[in-house]
């Protein structure tokens, strides 16, 4: 396969989503699913197509692009081998049964060598990377936590959905992405030879992940309480807190969006509509998501055609999920993603407060990706800080996590201005 060939591919795959939401829109559901399996398939051509151009360049000693792409997709494989590996371990009975012994007793990483019954926790922590051996972590959670905490995620605004999200074995690495490449083909002549000047290029990121974590005292009774209801509260516990250390990390990407499409007052739908087509590129466009609090959610609910039809419509296959223009329209709490305030000065007039209501607007998946270490790690003790003064266990849970910025031209923000008020 030549690299014209998978660009058509991937043009075609993106004329594919671009249908499915037309056919979205018009509630056709049986076509719309077909057209999915279509785009399933284009996937696997698309990968088998990039797997195949990295193995060409893969002793070509002057490809050196060729060659980080492959270097790359090496490294990926090997961490998703692992996660796999450690995702069997920690979902086993045997597993489960281990941890809730651990936790009981306040087993340290050190301590729990000499037990057979504890070996599925170290080997657990030995396939992550981790080193027990010395270890001041915990011990990995079992598959089960994993699994209640992506389900209370719906119940909040998870940045983390609309982003890149990879798993990943060791503290620091990198990855490579590809850029455009040329949009013209070179013209040739008869029996003449084909340049190579024209070739796709690779942009090199690195992430770094860090050590997030907290401790809370838990009752005897809650230890001594069957396995289910001693996760169950740690989920209740540790969920909200681990969505919110994600959402802190993506935010500032958001944030720090430099292309900003102020909305006039009354032409806020017609202006985000052109925002759409002319600030994004067109892939980036068909996939967008828009981001805002309760306060932007409210005021777009208000947006109206000149018919009176209201201009947030809901998924025909999911009526939680609102879209404007076809684009998934997201919203949290304004203490998540808060308005903007600045303070006007004018010369012998009040001071008087300008509010901007937010909209970040793109492909997410392609502004940044959050790099998780596999997995969450708890620990427990009756002697250690304060459970000894109190006679109560200390339950310390520990998570590695890093955020790295791929693109920042695939986001843009909107805002819309409110009625200044005087300062307080």
């Amino acid at each position: 396969m030549t690299r014209e060939e998978l660009y058509e591919l991937k043009n075609k795959r993106a004329n594919l989503l671009t249908e499915g939401n037309d056919l979205l829109a018009k509630k056709d559901l049986e076509a719309h699913k077909a057209k999915m399996a279509e785009v399933d398939k284009l996937n696997d051509e698309i990968l088998s197509g990039e797997k195949q151009l990295a193995e060409e360049g893969r002793f070509q000693e002057t490809d050196e692009r060729a060659k980080g792409l492959l270097a790359a997709q090496q490294a990926k494989k090997q961490e998703e081998q692992r996660t796999k590996t450690v995702d069997e371990i920690r979902g086993s009975n045997e597993y489960a049964r281990a941890f809730a012994k651990a936790m009981r007793r306040g087993v340290s990483v050190k301590a729990a060598g000499g037990d057979a019954e504890l070996s599925p926790l170290l080997s657990a922590l030995n396939e992550s990377g981790g080193n027990p051996v010395g270890s001041d972590g915990g011990f990995l959670v079992p598959i089960d936590v994993d699994n209640r905490i992506q389900r209370l995620e719906k119940e909040y605004l998870d940045l983390s959905r609309f982003f890149r999200v990879e798993q990943v074995t060791a503290p620091t690495g990198w990855r490579v992405i590809e850029t455009e490449g040329g949009e013209v083909l070179p013209k040739v002549a008869e029996l003449g030879t084909i340049g190579k000047d024209d070739k796709p290029k690779f942009r090199r990121y690195d992430y770094n992940v860090e050590k997030y974590g907290d401790r809370i005292q838990i009752s005897s009774e809650l230890m001594d309480d069957n396995a289910a209801g001693l996760l169950s509260y740690v989920v209740d516990w540790f969920g909200p807190k681990y969505i919110k250390t994600k959402n802190a990390l993506l935010l500032p990407f958001l944030q720090g969006l430099t292309t900003v499409v102020p909305l006039t007052a009354g032409k806020e739908a017609l202006e985000l509509k052109k925002a759409l087509i002319k600030t994004l590129n067109t892939a980036q466009s068909r996939g967008a998501v828009i981001l805002t609090n309760q306060t932007g959610f409210a005021e777009m609910d208000g947006w109206a055609d000149a018919n009176g039809r209201p201009l947030l419509v809901p998924n025909p296959a999911d009526p939680v999920v609102t879209r404007f223009q076809g684009r998934q329209v997201a919203y949290g709490d304004d203490a998540e993603l808060p308005c903007e305030e600045e303070t006007v000065k004018v010369e012998g007039k009040a001071d008087t407060v300008k509010t901007t209501i937010p909209l970040y607007v793109g492909k997410f998946d392609r502004l940044g990706t959050l790099f998780v270490r596999k997995g969450i790690e708890l620990a427990t003790t009756n002697v250690g800080g304060d459970a000894w003064a109190t006679d109560s266990t200390e339950l310390r849970a520990i998570c590695r996590m890093g955020a790295s910025l791929v693109d920042k031209t695939a986001a843009f923000k909107a805002t819309i201005a409110v009625a200044a008020a005087a300062a307080g």
